[in-house]
């Protein structure tokens, strides 16, 4: 018996609190000054956002990004691969590295036994590269990392010439250095 006065008890408590909480919640959504504080909000975090992120803003709206999207369709031989995948490619000697930034960057340090295949002297005609090796080798692309399109750009150009299984190393040279793994000079 006290245990079902103990649980009428609970459940009148229960619904005064839901009751409490209805009133106190209509209070809430139907105060006007709320609403106002809300738009405040939500106002400030947008204009917040758009001056703090204004330099990629200008970068997307310059048309930078649009390179760095790709269709699966499209590009099937293109993948991404994380540092210890291009590691693993790189020690057992199972694909060709490519460095896709300028002859300079690469002549101050790169990954040992990579070839040097500026991007731009690709764009610009220079078919050495591709006059010798086989496409349907493995390759590793990249560039020097982070926001670098170099070796997805190249790895698109290398793709509608033949070569099918292409692996972007998005970490590039930075990721490579900085993990303390082997470079050539």
């Amino acid at each position: 018996m006290k245990l079902l006065k103990s649980c009428v008890r609970d459940f009148r408590n229960i619904g005064s609190f839901l009751v409490e909480f209805w009133i106190v919640t209509r209070k809430i959504l139907f105060n006007r000054q709320t609403w106002n504080e809300v738009f405040i909000i939500i106002g400030l975090a947008v204009v917040l956002g758009l001056v703090s992120n204004l330099g990629l803003i200008k970068r997307f709206l310059a048309g930078e990004f649009r390179q760095a999207f790709i269709s699966q369709e499209k590009f099937r031989g293109l993948v991404f691969i994380s540092l210890s995948e291009a590691e693993d490619l790189w020690f057992n000697q199972q694909a060709v590295f490519i460095d896709s930034r300028s002859r300079e960057e690469y002549d101050l340090g790169h990954i040992p036994g990579a070839i040097s295949v500026p991007l731009e002297e690709v764009k610009r005609g220079n078919q050495k590269f591709l006059e010798s090796v086989q496409p349907d080798r493995t390759f590793v692309i990249y560039c020097q990392g982070g926001d670098c399109q170099t070796s997805l750009n190249l790895g698109k150009i290398l793709y509608h010439k033949g070569f099918k299984n292409l692996k972007i190393f998005s970490g590039g040279w930075a990721e490579w250095a900085a993990a303390g793994k082997p470079v050539e000079k």
